[in-house]
């Protein structure tokens, strides 16, 4: 899978398509539907999904309260229309390509570019629990408040590391005597 992921997203122009879509969509989409949901952050100052590196079982409780029957609802909606969807795997892909070109295929460290699939299994976990918690408010079952900061931590701990995991790469690249 490694080889047939670096072959297909392996190139410069695919990195840069999908590190622009990325930066379209977390500049401007995705703040746009966290305003939607937050009511321009009148209702609550940011979702979970922002706090980094990750968040508590009282930022849970205190977001899905401020948020009523109707925020949680366009927290959901949030989700079944974007989030599930399009930001992390964009990011996902253009990390995927990063790190295919700064660890080609059948270089020791090549299968570095699947790591950007447990970015986004992890986000997608993330979203999934964010949306049920919503769903069930106001019980919030202990299991998601303890597996939802894992999982948001798993996923700003890799968007974080990737890039400087691929800097690496192209540095170990450039010193190395074998590339001209």
């Amino acid at each position: 899978m490694s080889a047939w992921l670096a072959k297909s997203l392996g190139n410069w122009a695919v990195c840069a398509l999908f590190g622009l879509i990325a930066t379209v969509m977390f500049t401007y989409i995705v703040p746009n539907g966290v305003a939607e949901v937050t009511a321009n952050r009148t209702l609550a100052p940011k979702i979970l999904d922002e706090y980094f590196l990750t968040w508590s079982p009282d930022d849970a409780r205190q977001l899905y309260a401020a948020l009523g029957a109707g925020g949680r609802h366009a927290y959901q909606q949030f989700y079944l229309k974007l989030d599930f969807w399009f930001p992390v795997l964009s990011l996902s892909v253009f990390y995927c390509s990063l790190l295919s070109l700064a660890f080609p295929t059948g270089s020791r460290l090549g299968r570095l570019n699947l790591l950007p699939i447990i970015l986004y299994a992890s986000d997608a976990a993330e979203n999934l629990n964010h949306f049920s918690m919503a769903t069930s408010y106001p019980d919030l079952p202990d299991l998601q408040l303890t597996v939802g900061p894992v999982l948001s931590a798993v996923k700003y701990g890799l968007v974080t590391a990737l890039p400087s995991i691929a800097l690496l790469g192209f540095i170990l690249r450039r010193k190395s005597p074998t590339t001209g």
